[in-house]
């Protein structure tokens, strides 16, 4: 039961980061830029945490395997950072230039700025470390977590469309 409890406290506060009252609101819309750009990078996020969790499941029987975990909170200041250094860049190159501050720039989030490191967890008898029922509840975050996030993006072109009168 603790496992489920805390498991959903940590989803309350990653889902923190994806609420729309964390953007300021600027003019008449969204600083919709910076929303999209940091629920992209946490999908990407989503996306490894995934990957790393349905290794874990699939290495559950393979002696000596350590469980590999993903973090995000730490990665998501410095992919804020690099995504602000790189919208500056762009400047440089006349044809990704922002011709109106309402587009969106182009950015490459192919990096997701997650960490993967072992997890420090007790090993079994062979030196395996992975814990099924944590991995499930792990992908099934990760899972819950990536509809949230595209239910936020969706939900900012509503707004968006909805203020433009379209």
């Amino acid at each position: 039961m603790n496992i489920l409890i805390n498991a959903y406290k940590k989803i309350n506060n990653e889902v923190k980061l994806l609420s729309v009252d964390h953007y300021v609101r600027k003019g008449r819309v969204w600083n919709m830029p910076d929303l999209v750009s940091d629920v992209s990078h946490y999908m990407n996020y989503l996306v490894t945490k995934r990957n790393t969790v349905s290794s874990n499941i699939a290495n559950a029987n393979t002696p000596g395997y350590k469980a590999q975990d993903v973090t995000f909170a730490e990665q998501m200041n410095k992919s804020s950072a690099l995504y602000k250094n790189n919208a500056a860049d762009l400047k440089s190159n006349p044809d990704l230039y922002q011709t109106n501050e309402m587009h969106l720039p182009t950015v490459n989030t192919k990096n997701t700025y997650a960490k993967i490191q072992t997890k420090s967890m007790q090993t079994n008898k062979d030196g395996n470390s992975v814990d099924v029922t944590t991995e499930m509840l792990d992908l099934m975050k990760a899972n819950q977590l990536y509809g949230i996030s595209i239910n936020a993006i969706n939900t900012q072109y509503a707004i968006n469309q909805a203020a433009r009168g379209r």
